[in-house]
């Protein structure tokens, strides 16, 4: 039990995400870090409403379906991607979708 307590320890205190698979938080967190070189094809106002992601290659990429919506939207509707998500050494990065070319 130490080590998982020491585990949870370190992911807490460098801010660090020790997820093992990407969720719709971790996308989310990964879009938003993003703005700053995506320009104007970045939408301050997406929200990641779901994901599903597969069991990732082995590589670690992981490819994932999302539903999102934006809040610029005035029928607030539904919309899905598919995106390339891999963890690194400062997180998770998105490698593909969601406007990324």
């Amino acid at each position: 039990m130490l080590p998982v307590a020491f585990f949870v320890w370190v992911c807490a205190m460098t801010g660090v995400s020790c997820e093992s698979m990407p969720n719709a938080a971790i996308i989310q967190t990964a879009y938003e870090q993003e703005a700053p070189s995506s320009g104007v094809r970045h939408d301050k106002g997406l929200r990641i409403v779901d994901a599903s992601c597969n069991h990732g290659d082995e590589n670690g990429r992981f490819l994932c379906q999302v539903s999102f919506v934006s809040e610029d939207d005035p029928e607030k509707r539904l919309y899905f991607d598919i995106v390339s998500a891999v963890h690194t050494d400062k997180g998770w990065a998105l490698t593909s979708g969601l406007c990324k070319r």
